[in-house]
This record gives C-alpha cells, sequence and structure tokens, in this order.
C-alpha cells in the first residue's frame, strides 16, 4: 500500500515536471542513483506519512466513537465520509515530518538549517505540492480502512456459512420466549474458570446457597441459580426433581420407588450416581420422560 502511494506520487512528479526529473537523473549518473535516492527520498520518508495517517484515523475514530459499524452499502458509504476531513487535512500535520527525515536522509552530512527550512518546509506548503500528495493520502488511508473492512466482511460471511453455530457468548445469554434456550455455561473449580455445554452436564445441585455443576470432568461452581436454570435450560432436555436438583435427561438410567413416597432416580454415571423425587413430581417426571424418549426416538438415524 506504502509502494503503491510512493510510485502514484512519483508518476505525479514525473507528469508534473518531466523535464527536472530527467535532470535529477543525470545528476545522480544514471537509474540506478535516481532508484537509490528514490528509496531515500521517497520510499523511506513516507514510512513516517502513513504512520502519523494512521494515528490520526484511530484518534479520530476515538473521538466520533467509530467503533462498531453495520455493513451495509450505505452505512460504508456515510463512514467513507466522515473520515475523508481526516484525509484532506493530515498533509499539514505529517508534511514537516516527513520532510524532515527526507532532508536529513537525502542531505546526509551536508546539512544547512537555511537550505533545509526554506526548500524543505517553507516551499513544500503550496498547492501543488499538497494536491500532489493528496492522491497518495487518499490511497494508504482508504487502502487501510477497507481492508478492514473487507476483513470484517469476510468474517462475517465465514460466520454465516458455519449456519446456526452461535457467536461468542451468544449461547451464555440466553432467550427462551424466542426459544433460545442456555447451551453453554460459564463455571469455576480450583483450578480456574472455563465454559461447559449444559448437555454434557450430568445434573445441577444447590449446596450450602452454592450452586454447582455436575459433570463427567468434575463438580463446578456456578453464578446461576437452579431458578435461573429452570428458566433458560430446554424443558424438553432438563428436568428439576426436587428444590435443590435439575438432572439432565440423557443420562437418567432408570427410576423405582424408595421409601416415604420418595423415589430414586439412577444417573448413567461412572459412579451410578442416584438422585432423590418426591412422589409429588413423579408424573410430570414421567410425561418429560416420554418426551424426551420420542425425541431422542426421532433424533435416531434409521438404519
Amino acid at each position: 500500500m506504502l509502494l503503491l502511494a510512493v510510485l502514484t506520487f512519483e508518476a505525479f512528479s514525473w507528469l508534473f515536471a518531466f523535464e527536472k526529473k530527467l535532470n535529477i537523473i543525470k545528476e545522480f549518473g544514471g537509474i540506478l542513483g535516481y532508484l537509490w535516492i528514490l528509496l531515500r527520498g521517497a520510499l523511506l520518508p513516507e514510512i513516517s506519512t502513513l504512520v502519523i495517517l494512521l494515528s490520526l484515523l484511530n484518534i479520530y475514530h476515538d473521538i466520533c466513537r467509530l467503533k462498531k459499524l453495520e455493513l451495509t452499502p450505505r452505512n460504508i458509504l456515510t463512514y467513507q465520509l466522515k473520515i475523508l476531513p481526516v484525509m484532506l487535512t493530515a498533509f499539514f500535520l505529517f508534511n514537516p515530518i516527513t520532510q524532515t527525515i527526507r532532508y536529513l536522509l537525502v542531505e546526509f552530512p551536508n546539512y544547512d538549517f537555511h537550505a533545509y527550512f526554506s526548500t524543505h518546509i517553507q516551499e513544500t506548503y503550496t498547492a501543488r505540492i499538497y494536491f500532489l500528495y493528496l492522491i497518495p493520502i487518499l490511497i494508504m488511508g482508504y487502502g487501510s480502512v477497507n481492508a478492514s473492512l473487507l476483513a470484517d466482511i469476510l468474517e462475517q460471511r465465514r460466520i454465516r456459512k458455519r449456519g446456526g453455530e452461535p457467536k461468542p457468548f451468544e449461547a451464555l445469554t440466553p432467550s427462551p420466549e424466542t426459544g433460545q434456550f442456555l447451551t453453554h455455561l460459564k463455571v469455576k473449580n480450583n483450578q480456574g474458570e472455563t465454559i461447559l455445554a449444559v448437555q454434557e452436564c450430568y445434573w445441577f445441585e444447590t449446596e450450602d446457597r452454592n450452586y454447582f455443576a455436575v459433570h463427567p470432568a468434575g463438580r463446578f461452581a456456578i453464578t446461576k441459580t437452579l431458578n435461573e436454570l429452570e428458566n433458560e435450560l430446554n424443558p424438553e432436555f432438563f428436568f428439576r426433581t426436587k428444590r435443590n436438583c435439575i438432572i439432565n435427561l440423557s443420562f437418567v438410567a432408570s427410576y423405582s420407588y424408595w421409601e416415604n413416597g420418595k423415589y430414586i432416580i439412577r444417573m448413567q454415571t461412572p459412579k451410578a450416581d442416584e438422585n432423590e423425587m418426591p412422589r409429588a413430581r413423579l408424573q410430570e417426571f414421567k410425561n418429560r420422560l416420554v418426551r424426551f424418549s420420542v425425541q431422542e426416538d426421532d433424533l435416531t438415524p434409521q438404519k
């Protein structure tokens, strides 16, 4: 991008000062000498131009709070127009720095302050130099901005191609009223925090006013209460057996009467864990279990 801008600037220089450019080539002993001075006098100094321009764009984004852009043609066009003032005024800020670097590189070691100030500062603040710089500046500025936009567009297209895969943390903020149930949960243990798929959890429970998720990887503390989980989990897969426990129907092995009007639910876990359930919840549990079994059969591929 910088090289393209420099080449554009050089092309305009030849267009408006062809004979002067020929004399410069002769003065430096041919095309190789000219290319060397082009590197020192054009390409290297313009690196500072690009850095300053990008810094101005970043500052402008912060001031105008241009942090988020909905990628529609109209919004993109409006955004391009909003950053145009930066492109039009950047010359007055980067020019003295760029010209100073150019002077130090080209005139080394024969420095003359008077020549520097008159030829590299005063004489560069002209309409001709401004418009010679304008197109390279537009190329560098809009090139950088639109490269970033293109990357965002490609990323959105890639996400759309993945279909139903949730956006980052989308699954942590469910909306049951719209049919979007909780699919992942932030958990914590002694080793740190992680995120678990709720469908992999055996059950959720409370103990001494603390809430836990029981998972094949262990028992993890969670911040959500069981009331919150009951509202956010898919009721076709999860069932609240009692006040302090919500089980995953996917891991139910069997159930049977125990004593004093209570039932035991045996889970398909490595230790064949058991959970209690009062008789009052039995009929609803049966209904849920039947619905879950029907759903599971529907999802099983036919042989």
